[in-house]
């Protein structure tokens, strides 16, 4: 059976700043961990291309206004 990832996202950093204000990741499934699409954080806005990034900010959005970059992680 294959995941559809249709679920719960979650992001996995290539880097991030010492002060968590910027980075550059992926945006992954949390239920198979795929990576779906590219990402960019700059100043606390997520840029990306794709189809991902809208769910994604819209989950970010539902956990509240001061969730740190490194709680977005996949563990």
């Amino acid at each position: 059976m294959s995941c559809r990832h249709n679920g719960q996202l979650a992001a996995r950093w290539d880097y991030l700043t010492h002060d968590d204000t910027s980075g550059t990741g992926w945006i992954v499934c949390a239920d198979c961990y795929a990576l779906l699409q590219r990402l960019s954080v700059v100043g606390g806005r997520f840029r990306s291309q794709g189809r991902y990034l809208a769910d994604f900010e819209e989950q970010v959005a539902a956990r509240g206004a001061l969730v740190g970059l490194r709680e977005l992680e996949v563990d």
